[in-house]
């Protein structure tokens, strides 16, 4: 006998989230690819030091850290043969599907230009952010032949 959808549904087990799981199956990286990870913030130069992380209402941008972060630069990109692990902070939108700003900065509160030293300079790049991505991300990807994912 055939359980019912949902009590399928709900039987499911999944294995817990791996990072290089991720990135194997979702861009099947090559040795010597680069990879970032955007976020953003109200004030994208409370990156500087990390400061943000003292917020705690900024659980997606901790989880960026603490989940993307953290693990590539601790093991993950060695073993996988990449580079980068870079992190860098846009303004907020406001809204899904919005317009990313060109306006970002890194941990040691250096501005960048998204269009100049971002998309041309990575293979991966991974937004993790409050509002949804993948409209803008999409456009810059097919523009600067980067893969992108957007994780919201």
């Amino acid at each position: 006998m055939t359980l019912p959808i949902a009590e399928q549904i709900a039987a499911r087990t999944f294995p817990a989230f791996s990072l290089e799981r991720l990135l194997k199956t979702t861009f099947a990286p090559k040795e010597g690819q680069r990879l970032c990870i955007l976020i953003d913030l109200e004030n994208p130069a409370d990156i500087k030091d990390f400061a943000f992380l003292n917020n705690a209402s900024l659980t997606i941008q901790k989880h960026a850290v603490e989940s993307f972060h953290k693990p590539l630069n601790g093991e993950i990109l060695a073993k996988m043969g990449l580079k980068g692990g870079e992190i860098f902070a846009y303004k907020l939108t406001g809204g899904s599907n919005l317009d990313l700003p060109d306006e970002a900065f890194d941990p040691s509160g250096k501005q960048v230009s998204l269009s100049k030293d971002v998309y041309p300079n990575y293979d991966i790049i991974l937004c993790i952010s409050t509002y949804s991505a993948t409209a803008p991300l999409t456009a810059f990807a097919k523009q600067y032949g980067f893969l992108g994912a957007t994780l919201h």
